[in-house]
Protein backbone atom coordinates (compact mmCIF):
# COMPACT_ATOMS: atom_id res chain seq x y z
CA UNK A 1 0.00 0.00 0.00
CA UNK A 2 2.72 2.22 1.04
CA UNK A 3 4.32 2.21 -2.32
CA UNK A 4 0.92 3.29 -4.52
CA UNK A 5 0.62 5.95 -1.83
CA UNK A 6 3.84 7.15 -3.01
CA UNK A 7 3.20 6.97 -6.96
CA UNK A 8 0.32 9.27 -6.24
CA UNK A 9 2.39 11.69 -4.55
CA UNK A 10 2.65 15.39 -6.48
CA UNK A 11 5.89 15.80 -8.14
CA UNK A 12 8.10 18.93 -6.38
CA UNK A 13 8.37 22.04 -8.17
CA UNK A 14 10.51 24.62 -7.83
CA UNK A 15 12.89 27.69 -9.49
CA UNK A 16 15.80 28.75 -7.64
CA UNK A 17 18.12 31.36 -8.65
CA UNK A 18 21.53 33.17 -8.53
CA UNK A 19 23.18 36.06 -9.97
CA UNK A 20 26.50 36.59 -11.92
CA UNK A 21 26.99 40.39 -11.80
CA UNK A 22 28.62 42.37 -13.96
CA UNK A 23 28.46 39.77 -17.59
CA UNK A 24 26.13 39.59 -20.08
CA UNK A 25 24.28 36.66 -20.72
CA UNK A 26 26.37 36.27 -24.05
CA UNK A 27 29.13 35.66 -21.97
CA UNK A 28 28.13 33.30 -19.25
CA UNK A 29 25.97 31.50 -22.02
CA UNK A 30 28.75 29.43 -23.19
CA UNK A 31 29.14 27.71 -19.86
CA UNK A 32 26.03 25.91 -19.81
CA UNK A 33 25.91 25.02 -23.76
CA UNK A 34 29.02 23.06 -22.62
CA UNK A 35 26.72 20.25 -21.24
CA UNK A 36 29.31 17.60 -21.09
CA UNK A 37 31.62 19.42 -19.27
CA UNK A 38 29.33 20.56 -16.13
CA UNK A 39 32.66 20.03 -13.78
CA UNK A 40 34.11 22.87 -14.59
CA UNK A 41 31.55 25.48 -13.63
CA UNK A 42 29.99 23.12 -10.65
CA UNK A 43 32.72 23.00 -7.69
CA UNK A 44 30.59 20.12 -6.55
CA UNK A 45 31.25 18.09 -9.62
CA UNK A 46 34.11 15.80 -9.49
CA UNK A 47 33.73 14.60 -13.34
CA UNK A 48 31.33 14.94 -16.20
CA UNK A 49 31.29 14.21 -19.78
CA UNK A 50 29.70 12.92 -22.89
CA UNK A 51 28.15 9.76 -23.03
CA UNK A 52 26.73 9.36 -26.33
CA UNK A 53 25.07 11.66 -29.35
CA UNK A 54 26.68 15.22 -30.17
CA UNK A 55 26.69 18.32 -28.49
CA UNK A 56 24.63 20.86 -28.54
CA UNK A 57 21.76 18.65 -29.87
CA UNK A 58 19.04 16.70 -28.08
CA UNK A 59 19.54 13.20 -27.00
CA UNK A 60 23.32 14.28 -25.55
CA UNK A 61 23.79 12.10 -22.18
CA UNK A 62 26.63 13.09 -19.88
CA UNK A 63 27.60 11.80 -16.80
CA UNK A 64 28.15 13.39 -13.64
CA UNK A 65 29.57 12.32 -9.99
CA UNK A 66 30.67 14.13 -6.94
CA UNK A 67 31.25 12.41 -3.70
CA UNK A 68 30.40 13.79 -0.43
CA UNK A 69 32.48 12.91 3.10
CA UNK A 70 30.83 12.62 6.47
CA UNK A 71 32.23 11.33 9.41
CA UNK A 72 30.77 7.98 11.06
CA UNK A 73 29.77 7.10 14.28
CA UNK A 74 33.41 6.04 14.74
CA UNK A 75 34.76 8.94 13.62
CA UNK A 76 36.35 7.99 10.37
CA UNK A 77 35.22 9.57 7.58
CA UNK A 78 33.16 8.01 4.89
CA UNK A 79 32.82 8.80 1.83
CA UNK A 80 30.01 8.63 -0.90
CA UNK A 81 29.87 8.98 -4.56
CA UNK A 82 26.47 9.87 -6.10
CA UNK A 83 26.15 9.61 -9.65
CA UNK A 84 23.56 10.79 -12.71
CA UNK A 85 23.21 10.34 -16.19
CA UNK A 86 21.48 13.09 -17.58
CA UNK A 87 20.11 13.73 -20.99
CA UNK A 88 19.72 16.93 -22.49
CA UNK A 89 16.09 17.04 -24.00
CA UNK A 90 16.32 21.08 -25.62
CA UNK A 91 18.82 23.60 -25.86
CA UNK A 92 18.23 26.84 -27.33
CA UNK A 93 21.77 29.51 -27.55
CA UNK A 94 18.91 31.98 -28.96
CA UNK A 95 17.05 32.21 -25.85
CA UNK A 96 20.12 30.82 -23.53
CA UNK A 97 18.38 27.56 -22.19
CA UNK A 98 18.24 24.06 -22.25
CA UNK A 99 15.83 21.23 -20.57
CA UNK A 100 17.42 17.94 -19.40
CA UNK A 101 16.40 15.17 -17.72
CA UNK A 102 17.68 12.63 -14.51
CA UNK A 103 18.07 9.27 -16.29
CA UNK A 104 20.11 6.37 -14.10
CA UNK A 105 21.24 7.85 -10.99
CA UNK A 106 22.05 6.31 -6.96
CA UNK A 107 20.66 9.08 -5.80
CA UNK A 108 16.61 8.10 -5.53
CA UNK A 109 15.54 10.21 -8.48
CA UNK A 110 12.73 8.28 -10.49
CA UNK A 111 11.96 11.67 -12.11
CA UNK A 112 13.49 14.75 -12.92
CA UNK A 113 13.22 17.44 -15.57
CA UNK A 114 15.30 20.37 -15.44
CA UNK A 115 15.36 23.74 -16.99
CA UNK A 116 18.26 26.28 -17.08
CA UNK A 117 18.14 29.68 -18.17
CA UNK A 118 20.59 32.54 -18.43
CA UNK A 119 18.41 35.80 -18.32
CA UNK A 120 19.55 39.58 -18.10
CA UNK A 121 19.52 41.07 -14.62
CA UNK A 122 16.28 44.03 -15.03
CA UNK A 123 16.23 43.45 -18.40
CA UNK A 124 19.90 45.24 -19.23
CA UNK A 125 22.46 43.27 -20.24
CA UNK A 126 24.80 45.80 -18.60
CA UNK A 127 24.05 45.06 -14.81
CA UNK A 128 24.52 41.51 -15.19
CA UNK A 129 22.44 38.05 -15.91
CA UNK A 130 20.41 35.30 -13.56
CA UNK A 131 20.79 31.98 -14.07
CA UNK A 132 17.09 30.37 -13.26
CA UNK A 133 16.87 26.34 -12.46
CA UNK A 134 13.25 25.37 -12.97
CA UNK A 135 12.92 21.47 -11.94
CA UNK A 136 10.21 18.98 -11.44
CA UNK A 137 10.80 16.26 -9.41
CA UNK A 138 9.24 13.07 -8.15
CA UNK A 139 9.87 12.75 -4.57
CA UNK A 140 13.06 11.92 -3.26
CA UNK A 141 12.88 9.11 -0.75
CA UNK A 142 13.46 10.08 2.66
CA UNK A 143 13.62 13.70 1.68
CA UNK A 144 11.43 16.79 2.01
CA UNK A 145 10.26 19.34 -0.93
CA UNK A 146 13.22 22.21 1.06
CA UNK A 147 15.78 19.26 0.72
CA UNK A 148 15.43 19.71 -2.96
CA UNK A 149 15.26 23.14 -3.14
CA UNK A 150 17.93 23.89 -1.18
CA UNK A 151 20.51 21.24 -3.21
CA UNK A 152 19.82 22.93 -6.46
CA UNK A 153 20.13 26.44 -4.68
CA UNK A 154 23.50 25.84 -3.77
CA UNK A 155 24.54 23.88 -6.76
CA UNK A 156 23.35 27.03 -8.82
CA UNK A 157 24.93 29.49 -6.98
CA UNK A 158 28.29 27.75 -6.60
CA UNK A 159 27.96 27.27 -10.29
CA UNK A 160 27.61 31.51 -10.05
CA UNK A 161 30.13 31.67 -8.20
CA UNK A 162 32.84 30.05 -10.49
CA UNK A 163 31.87 30.67 -13.61
CA UNK A 164 31.96 35.13 -12.24
CA UNK A 165 35.51 33.66 -11.06
CA UNK A 166 36.68 32.51 -14.28
CA UNK A 167 34.96 35.71 -16.01
CA UNK A 168 37.11 37.80 -13.73
CA UNK A 169 40.20 35.88 -14.21
CA UNK A 170 40.35 36.48 -18.05
CA UNK A 171 39.38 40.12 -18.04
CA UNK A 172 42.31 40.97 -15.64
Amino acid sequence: MAEAAEATQPRWKGTVTAKVEGFKPSQVWPFFEDFGNLYKIDPNVDISYALEGVYGHAGLVRFCSAHTTTASPSGEDEIAVQWFHEKLLAMDPAKYSFTYQIMENNVGFTYCKSTVKVLPIHDSNELGCKLEWTYESDPLPGQTPDYLSNYFGLNIQAMADAIKKILESKSK
